[in-house]
């Protein structure tokens, strides 16, 4: 199982970096609003994660 998540973590970082190479404003400012929804605040990370 162990195995399983890290080629699925090191398949996501792949394709983040792909997107993210293409220089496309709309998903830059999607990852930047996901980025910040779970930076800690009034609600710590874990608590966010959960909502």
């Amino acid at each position: 199982m162990s195995n399983q998540i890290e080629e699925f973590n090191a398949y996501r970082s792949k394709m983040n970096d792909k997107l993210l190479a293409d220089n496309n404003k709309i998903i830059k400012r999607i990852f930047n609003l996901d980025t910040n929804a779970f930076a800690a605040g009034a609600l710590d990370v874990k608590t966010k994660e959960l909502l």
